[in-house]
């Protein structure tokens, strides 16, 4: 990725806030975090990384292109779920400024995995795979963090 486009990636992933300006709605419950949760810091990951993929799709006019931020942001969910539950084993409650600080991380850690996957051939001629694989984390995550149990 080129620096313009890693400064566009830096500034999708402050969406976390989104849900409080005036015309937020329904629909975009499902696109934009709604609580504090590890479902909705997964959410924080997966539509910026997204909305890169489509950026880069459409910017460089080339479908393979869609595959490596979404793998990327895919790639480190389960460390936001893992680090979110080894300090919560130790302190009981949330800390806001250790989830921002393990937010921060595995976006930056998202972006790199992108930059370095893109180029191999598994990641650029598979893009239909990586377009159902879209498709089903729309659902999932939407729903999962929109209607979620209490317990996540």
């Amino acid at each position: 990725m080129t620096r313009k486009e890693t400064i566009i990636a830096a500034i999708l992933t402050s969406m976390h806030f989104v849900h409080h300006v005036p015309f937020f709605n329904h629909f975009m419950g499902y696109i934009f975090p709604v609580t504090e949760s590890v479902m909705a810091h997964m959410k924080m990951v997966f539509y910026p990384m997204l909305l890169l993929s489509l950026y880069l799709t459409i910017s460089r006019r080339d479908i393979r292109e869609i595959g490596a931020p979404v793998l990327g942001g895919l790639a480190v969910m389960p460390l936001i779920v893992l680090a979110f539950f080894s300090y919560w084993v130790f302190v009981r409650h949330e800390l806001m400024m250790l989830d921002i600080v393990i937010y921060i991380a595995c976006m930056i850690g998202a972006i790199h995995l992108a930059k370095r996957w893109r180029t191999f051939p598994f990641v650029q001629n598979n893009w239909r795979l990586w377009i159902v694989l879209i498709l089903c984390g729309i659902v999932i995550i939407g729903v999962l963090t929109y209607h979620s149990p209490d317990q996540i």
